[in-house]
């Protein structure tokens, strides 16, 4: 009785074994959560800073229309979701669509906030002036 129990014993800790070098041993790996930390509105050569922010002045391209494209950069550029919001006071003469493209159908001012989709809070601010 003793030996049955003892091989018996050794069996399953050798299909134990087995079992675990052949399925292995699995485990879940859950990526960090990288937060935006802040978000820098670029337009190189056409941004103006001032003490109450920053602003663009567009005039008509060769078509004639207003148009503008917010270029803008997430920080930390490895940031888990670097997806943005533009916000804008809804008004008769100017749109921005979801890729930052803002179009004017005549002269005005626009206040747009680029805003991180993913809770960190993180945005900036750019005044859009539209001139003829």
């Amino acid at each position: 009785m003793k030996k049955s129990v003892v091989i018996i014993i050794a069996l399953i800790y050798i299909a134990s074994i087995a079992l675990v070098s052949f399925f292995g041993l699995q485990f879940k790996v859950f990526e960090e959560v990288i937060p935006v930390e802040r978000i820098e509105i670029i337009n190189d050569g056409q941004k103006y800073s001032e003490s109450q922010g920053d602003y663009i002045v567009i005039r008509p391209n060769e078509k004639g229309e207003l148009r503008l494209k917010i270029d803008y950069r997430v920080y930390p550029e490895n940031a888990s979701n670097t997806k943005v919001d533009f916000a804008y006071e809804e008004v008769d003469y100017a749109t921005v669509d979801e890729y930052g493209v803002v179009t004017f159908s005549r002269p005005g001012i626009l206040k747009v906030r680029i805003i991180a989709k993913d809770g960190s809070n993180a945005e900036d601010t750019l005044l859009i002036i539209a001139t003829k």
